[in-house]
């Protein structure tokens, strides 16, 4: 009998091995998710995925940096801060390992229609002595013949990046020099009118989102906001 316990202990010494290698081999994966108010006005978020409190009280202008979470997929839930059992949005989002995702709310000309776009993030090296940005716009204005009004975004005169943007729009990533200022302006669409201006100090090796929003035909109430992604 007493030969029979050594073996045994070494039997069960493997097994724990055995067990604890297999642990080890799981990866331990993380995506990264930033959220942004862009909805003008005194309205607040709170923030979920799935039941874990992301966030609080996102006034409109700010956003929350990226989070690092655990690589799966989540319902990413947004309610009114002031009243948390309001689901405003409920929708699915895959977090991916080593990737990079954002979501921005923004809201109608009359203030009271939101939306909610949410894509991944493009932090990869855009190239030597390159920048890269992109545009979320939010503002929604009509013609005089009630069609939606388009927006052109240019940098001064010279090159046009975007055409036609409606609400709500989310455009891909232009490439940029690096370490130069743009001035940034969104014009009605095929027109020299210039809705608003912004300028956008690009430095080399950064990703950038412009988020327009409010009401184009009026320059108190149209707004551009900026994210600096790395």
């Amino acid at each position: 009998m007493k030969h029979l316990i050594i073996p045994v202990i070494i039997l069960l010494g493997m097994l724990g091995a055995c067990k604890k290698n297999s642990d080890s081999a799981v990866p331990d994966t993380h995506g990264n998710f930033l959220f942004v108010n862009a909805a003008p006005g005194n309205l607040q978020f709170n923030v979920f995925l799935d039941t874990i409190q992301f966030a609080n009280n996102v006034a409109y202008g700010t956003n929350t940096g990226y989070k690092s979470y655990r690589a799966q997929k989540y319902n990413l839930i947004v309610t009114n801060a002031a009243n948390p059992n309001v689901i405003l949005y409920n929708a699915q989002i895959f977090l991916r390992n080593n990737r990079y995702y954002s979501a921005y709310i923004g809201v109608d000309s009359a203030g009271t229609g939101l939306a909610m776009i949410t894509t991944e993030d493009d932090l990869s090296n855009p190239g030597e002595g390159m920048a890269r940005f992109r545009v979320v716009n939010f503002g929604q204005a009509y013609k005089p013949n009630r069609t939606p009004l388009g927006i052109d975004v240019w940098s001064d005169t010279t090159t046009r990046f975007f055409r036609a943007l409606t609400f709500p729009a989310l455009t891909g990533f232009a490439p940029i020099l690096g370490d130069s200022t743009y001035n940034i302006k969104f014009r009605w669409a095929d027109s020299s009118k210039v809705l608003t201006s912004f300028k956008l100090p690009a430095q080399t090796g950064k990703t950038y989102t412009l988020i327009s929003n409010g009401y184009p035909l009026d320059t108190t109430k149209f707004n551009v906001l900026m994210v600096q992604h790395n």
